[in-house]
């Protein structure tokens, strides 16, 4: 299994928003859109802002700067400026549910 942490369910985002965290060596994006959780790089990959800064729709998050959307389950940049994908982390609630386990991705 690839790196993973865990966040206690009473630190993530409520339903609608999203928070910035550390993780992986890298600043990380998770967004809580009606209680489905998405975790991706919080860095646009045209101008490097922070998606936190930006605005959540479904489905996706929008880049403060230029407007770039990038889809919250593939990455996948859906306006220009940007071209490149953002990372997608596989994030998954604990058994118990207290608990957000977001993966590292694999080298594959």
């Amino acid at each position: 299994m690839s790196d993973a942490i865990e966040l206690p369910i009473d630190d993530l985002p409520g339903p609608g928003s999203m928070k910035r965290i550390d993780a992986f060596g890298e600043r990380v994006l998770i967004a809580n859109l009606d209680g489905v959780f998405h975790a991706v790089s919080d860095t646009c990959t045209h101008e490097d802002a922070s998606l936190s800064l930006g605005a959540l729709k479904p489905g996706t998050v929008s880049c403060p700067l230029h407007g770039s959307r990038f889809c919250l389950a593939t990455g996948a940049a859906l306006d220009e400026p940007a071209e490149d994908p953002i990372r997608v982390y596989r994030c998954t609630l604990s058994p118990d549910a207290a608990r957000l386990v977001v993966e590292a991705p694999g080298d594959d």
